[in-house]
């Protein structure tokens, strides 16, 4: 049926009249005023989708098209082009416009857009009829969405639908929470590729433990908000892994075990990468920088990997040693760093493979990012003779320049 009406008027002909359209909409506008023309492009578009969706509800319930073997919304996406959630909204705000008379007038005449009609008929059809007659008011509320934005609108009606419906309301949250989802998928060379979905309360926790985190680092900063996010979930971790909350597996608490040859902890050329859970074998960097604030134990093999000796774990930086640190160098030392010392690790100046003693004398705080960057990243930080530090940036080579968030992804 719908193709049949197509082509009877002709995709040039609908170009046609169009364009006259925009000519006529624009006829007067200077060609530079690009603000005023987005303006009434958006008004036509919302006026259009307004009829758009009477017609899609009057079509939605077509008894034939119900009783046919794809849902209604399948003839939407492969004959209007559009997706799923969007057919579902168009129809939706059709179905409850008799409900929403005053709003759909305030959409012809540019008053408020289609946007804030397609959350009021959401609100509209999540209420009971009987509550919707005698406690909805719609133009007591239409007053109000004329200095909302879509967004703060949709918050809006979400605490009038609980006033409304709380149990609705209540329902949905729960339903939602236990939706949550997260996906962890290792790559071949080690990363680990990670999607989910979290409850509007589950996402708020989250974000409230990660955002501090995420803060630029100081003025010399220039890390994308997503790549400061991605090192804000790795430090996260590490937090509460240093914190010794985590419930205890195996009598132990969770913990990074890394198993390397003294060889590999020296930098020694030919040595083999070390071994860690759920990691491909780490350089020799990395295990530096983990083992700068560490607890190591020695483990001796003899012939056939027999263990010949275990020595015990003992803490590099010990707990008076750390205390010590922390109220001295409470405001870090990396220059700018404005992290607390609580989200830091000792890093030695000269490390203990290397000689280097574990004394304030060559001990700094660094947090998560800037230890990472001394070891892993080549930088190298220098006590000038009145103590002061400077941070000296590695020989920058395009060769290994690294690479933006949408191209990793692409990649």
């Amino acid at each position: 049926m719908g193709e049949g009406g197509l082509s009877a008027i002709g995709q040039d002909r609908v170009t046609e009249l169009t364009d006259r359209l925009l000519d006529d909409l624009f006829a007067g506008l200077d060609p530079d005023d690009v603000e005023s023309r987005l303006v009434l492009r958006r008004q036509v578009i919302d006026r259009i989708e307004l009829d758009f969706s009477i017609d899609a509800a009057a079509f939605a319930r077509d008894e034939a098209l119900q009783a046919g073997p794809e849902p209604v919304t399948g003839w939407f996406r492969h004959e209007c082009n559009m997706q799923f959630g969007t057919a579902v909204d168009r129809v939706n705000v059709g179905e409850q416009l008799a409900k929403l008379p005053e709003s759909a007038a305030a959409v012809a005449m540019g008053e408020i857009g289609f946007a804030h009609l397609s959350v009021m008929a959401r609100l509209v059809r999540d209420i009971d009829d009987a509550v919707l007659k005698n406690c909805f008011i719609e133009g007591d509320l239409l007053d109000k969405v004329k200095t909302f934005t879509p967004g703060r609108l949709w918050h809006y009606c979400v605490r009038l639908r609980h006033a409304l419906n709380a149990e609705g309301v209540a329902a949905e949250q729960r339903i939602s929470a236990e939706e949550r989802w997260l996906r962890l998928a290792p790559m071949e060379d080690g990363s680990l590729s990670i999607s989910g979905r979290l409850d509007s309360v589950g996402g708020a926790a989250f974000r409230a433990a990660l955002e501090p985190l995420a803060r630029p680092t100081g003025k010399e900063d220039d890390r994308c908000l997503q790549r400061r996010n991605a090192d804000a979930a790795v430090e996260l971790a590490t937090l509460a892994l240093d914190g010794g909350r985590l419930p205890h597996v195996a009598s132990q608490r969770p913990h990074l075990q890394v198993t390397t040859t003294l060889e590999t902890l020296c930098e020694q050329p030919g040595s083999p990468g070390a071994e860690m859970e759920f990691a491909l074998p780490i350089s020799s960097k990395t295990v530096q920088r983990i083992a700068c604030d560490a607890s190591v134990a020695r483990v001796v093999f003899g012939p056939g990997s027999v263990v010949v000796d275990a020595g015990r774990a003992r803490r590099v930086v010990t707990g008076a040693t750390r205390r010590a640190l922390n109220a001295r160098d409470h405001l870090r030392q990396w220059p700018g760093c404005e992290r607390t010392a609580s989200q830091s690790s000792a890093h030695h100046l000269i490390h203990w493979i290397k000689g280097g003693a574990t004394d304030l004398s060559n001990l700094i705080l660094l947090c998560h990012r800037h230890h990472w960057m001394v070891h892993e990243g080549g930088w190298q930080l220098v006590r000038a003779k009145d103590e002061r530090l400077f941070a000296v940036p590695p020989p920058w080579d395009f060769r290994y320049r690294t690479r933006a968030p949408d191209e990793v992804a692409a990649a």
